[in-house]
């Protein structure tokens, strides 16, 4: 069970958040120390101190949680205040920040990177509850220049994110046969009737015979027509196209989709809150017991 909402209460100064990492250290008998990293998934270990909060904070906001998640069975989201965003730990979110990992064709996971964005040895964190509304998504082209592809205007939007998993599905690919490429400063590229693509669209150019240059860029569709888009593609020094090609909207092979997002961490209970939970002070504020949280790397098997 996962509860799809937010610890919103904020610990008090003082409040602990430690980074745990499976290692498992075996020791032979002349000291040489050998070490696994079993996974490159941190786990969050939280010590939260709710200190100096009224009877209603503590009673409506913490215990009705505790009760509504079955204690140490169900999960919710905690926001780390120390570490939260795609860019850096808690900078505005921006489309080239983070790599997303494939997880099958159009399908892409949020990530935090930690190390070489990207490495199979870099460490993680799969970002499994991003916040709604802050995702913003881009891709890297062939030679690795970033574009990024959030619907604005009038443009239908090619990709959605779940904000309960993380993952970022872009629609179904609209590919499109080239068969002329003018030279100018904003390319026109027949791709005839019935094309389907709008203004705002981001597009991949791939499989051109004499314009060359052109292959492996993506970009952006400035204006239709019936048979035509012109796309944000200076061309009037390349090369005259002769033949082939095609326009896709999905990502490509030899491109990189990137995002960038606010996240909540998925949190359950580690300790049990006792009965004997806080005791008033004079000024008939609530003084709490510390409180447990730990990070779930799974949180769709809670």
């Amino acid at each position: 069970m996962f509860l799809e909402e937010r610890l919103d209460l904020t610990a008090a100064y003082g409040a602990t958040v430690l980074s745990e990492f499976e290692v498992n250290v075996v020791e032979t008998h002349n000291g040489n120390e050998y070490r696994q990293l079993r996974h490159p998934y941190p786990r969050a270990l939280l010590e939260l101190d709710f200190t100096n909060r009224t009877e209603a904070e503590i009673m409506d906001t913490l215990l009705e949680l505790y009760h509504r998640s079955g204690g140490r069975f169900g999960g919710f989201r905690f926001k780390n205040w120390l570490d939260y965003s795609s860019n850096g730990r808690k900078g505005a979110p921006t489309f080239n920040d983070q790599v997303c990992s494939e997880v099958s064709s159009g399908v892409y996971q949020l990530v935090k990177w930690y190390g070489t964005q990207g490495s199979s040895t870099a460490t993680r964190r799969r970002i499994r509850k991003p916040v709604a509304g802050t995702v913003v998504v881009g891709i890297r082209d062939d030679f690795g220049l970033p574009h990024q592809i959030t619907a604005t205007g009038v443009s239908p939007q090619r990709w959605t994110v779940d904000a309960t998993t993380g993952l970022v599905t872009f629609k179904a690919n609209r590919q499109r046969s080239i068969t002329a490429i003018t030279q100018a400063g904003q390319a026109v590229i027949t791709v005839g009737s019935s094309h389907g693509y709008a203004v705002g669209d981001s597009v991949h150019i791939s499989g051109v015979a004499g314009m060359t240059d052109i292959n492996g860029l993506r970009t952006r569709v400035q204006s239709t027509t019936g048979t035509t888009i012109t796309v944000n593609i200076d061309s009037s020094a390349f090369s005259a196209y002769t033949s082939g090609g095609t326009v896709n909207t999905r990502p490509q092979a030899n491109e990189t989709v990137t995002a960038g997002f606010e996240y909540d961490l998925p949190v359950r209970f580690e300790s049990n809150i006792p009965a004997v939970f806080a005791t008033r002070n004079p000024e008939t504020a609530i003084m709490s017991a510390p409180v447990n949280l730990v990070e779930l790397l799974s949180p769709d098997n809670a």
